[in-house]
């Protein structure tokens, strides 16, 4: 599918591109480039097959939305679906994952009810975002709870009760799920910089989602408030 993408954009722009003025190392004139109808169908022919798969691709069924969701603060439906599938394509990696933390910012679409296509996937998470997973000392869950206070909220998965848990049991560390846009310090969470370990997965945050939809097919939302 990268492939698919990549001819396709690069076909596109120079489709976009029917006529030019192109300058020569020769004084007294300009050589213009003009592209006519027979190479536009020629153009339209090499393309077709790549669009018309990537549609067949956007247009696959991986499974069932019951309800329209959005993005909220200090927590949503959508927000909490996202976490949670995140999560557990961490675990799978990590199991010693603790929580999952992403940045609101980065949910870029709504999604319907109905049938969920891998199209709804992209729509939600354009980017190119990969799965990382974070070493931070226990003494992080305070600025954690506090900067995400001060932002409103943030989607969290529903492990809380661990995060507490490994707070009050005396622990040294733990272990935060997040994004490589976070981990680098991105959105003003530059402490997320100062992990002692990181463990970048090579998952992008779509494909956890779209396997997250296939594996569970029918999604129930969980519609709480989650909070640090």
């Amino acid at each position: 599918m990268k492939l698919i993408y990549k001819i396709f954009f690069i076909i596109l722009f120079l489709y976009s591109c029917k006529t030019r003025i192109t300058p020569v190392a020769q004084p007294t004139s300009n050589i213009q480039l003009n592209i006519n109808d027979k190479t536009d169908k020629q153009i339209e022919d090499l393309i077709s097959p790549y669009t018309l798969g990537m549609a067949a691709a956007m247009n696959v069924i991986i499974g069932h939305s019951p309800a329209f969701v959005e993005k909220k603060k200090p927590s949503s439906a959508l927000g909490n679906f996202m976490a949670d599938a995140v999560m557990e394509s961490a675990i799978k990696v990590y199991p010693l994952s603790t929580i999952c933390i992403l940045n609101y910012g980065g949910i870029r679409s709504t999604l319907d009810s109905g049938e969920i296509t891998v199209g709804d996937i992209f729509q939600i998470m354009p980017f190119e975002n990969e799965i990382a997973i974070l070493k931070l000392n226990t003494t992080y869950i305070d600025s954690l709870q506090n900067f995400i206070r001060i932002k409103g909220g943030e989607p969290i998965s529903d492990n809380i009760n661990s995060l507490k848990q490994i707070a009050l049991s005396g622990q040294d560390y733990f272990y935060l799920v997040t994004t490589d846009y976070m981990a680098n310090g991105g959105d003003n969470y530059s402490f997320l910089t100062r992990a002692s370990e990181r463990i970048n997965t090579n998952i992008k945050i779509r494909d956890a989602l779209i396997e997250y939809v296939k594996i569970h097919q029918h999604i129930t939302f969980d519609t709480k408030i989650r909070e640090l």
